[in-house]
């Protein structure tokens, strides 16, 4: 256990999260009706919440429908916090680089979470996972665990505690697995979130700070693509580093 006790999912943290969520993911907005339906919570109770949510700037109310507003872009400028944005182009041409598709990937919570993609995509059902913007379970994917091993280490430590509470075995695998991703600044993936998938993943760094993930995807064909995807990754790594001088 971390020193910080476990990470324990509180039901009023969930539901205003799952609200931001929503809105964020209805370009028109939605109702108090709609949101209570997603959160199976009392419109009343939901109600509530969303009265707390416009008056902080979380989210705006027009015509009765509520979309995301400015308040988490805000925090963000406040903190500093620095989310990798690397343009559509320039993912096509990494994706070209490597001669795989690529995915931007982030750390939010227990999740990773695809924020844009490179390449065409010779998966399809894993296409609206990157386009939708879709949680994936941190240690089933290669992007999650290189995400996960550059987290803070006590924050590191109380996400595992968690993580432990479901999938122990995962957990106990990455914690092994931990020190040669560190040192190599790779982590992979053969089959752990689709059994037709090979992933690596590198990091996105601004400064000395890992901010994200180049997640590199290529189809299994009953071997491991081990080989494929580490020339595919020197390769790419030699343009980023050729980029910077």
């Amino acid at each position: 256990m971390s020193e910080h006790g476990r990470r324990r999912r509180h039901r009023t943290v969930d539901r205003v999260v799952w609200i931001l969520e929503a809105a964020a993911r209805a370009p028109g907005g939605v109702t108090v009706a709609e949101l209570a339906r997603m959160v199976e919570a009392p419109a009343s109770s939901v109600q509530d919440l969303v009265n707390g949510l416009v008056a902080t700037g979380f989210l705006l109310e027009q015509h009765r429908r509520f979309r995301l507003g400015p308040a988490p872009h805000v925090l963000n400028l406040i903190a500093g916090r620095v989310v990798p944005r690397i343009s559509q182009a320039e993912l096509d041409e990494l994706s070209r680089v490597a001669g795989t598709p690529v995915l931007l990937t982030v750390r939010v919570g227990l999740d990773a979470v695809y924020l844009a993609r490179g390449g065409e995509d010779h998966i399809p059902r894993l296409v609206p996972l990157a386009d939708q913007h879709m949680a994936r379970p941190l240690l089933r994917t290669a992007a999650g665990r290189l995400l996960l091993a550059f987290t803070d280490e006590a924050e590191r430590r109380g996400l595992l505690d968690e993580l432990a509470r479901h999938d122990p075995e995962a957990v106990a695998e990455f914690r092994s697995a931990l020190p040669a991703i560190r040192a190599s600044r790779i982590s992979r993936s053969e089959g752990l979130a689709d059994p037709e998938a090979s992933a690596l993943a590198i990091p996105v760094t601004e400064g000395p700070v890992v901010t994200g993930a180049l997640a590199l995807i290529h189809r299994r064909h009953g071997r491991s693509e081990r080989p494929r995807l580490d020339r595919a990754a020197a390769r790419l790594l030699a343009h980023i580093q050729e980029r910077r001088t």
